[in-house]
């Protein structure tokens, strides 16, 4: 996965799952569709964990 912001890869799964939701016939786009979401969620809850750390970092300083 191309490394994005946060916001960038938020912004694409709520339009996987828009797409998701509107696809109501072709069982394989739809599981193309939920591969897509699935990798950005991964990357999306790495991030968070790093974010997570940071802030918990910075917090023992002050």
């Amino acid at each position: 996965m191309i490394d994005k912001t946060l916001e960038e890869n938020m912004k694409k799964m709520q339009d996987l799952l828009k797409q998701l939701e509107e696809n109501k016939d072709n069982l394989d786009k739809s599981i193309e569709i939920y591969e897509k979401a699935t990798c950005i969620y991964k990357d999306l809850e790495n991030k968070l964990k790093d974010y997570k750390a940071k802030v918990e970092v910075i917090s023992k300083y002050e």
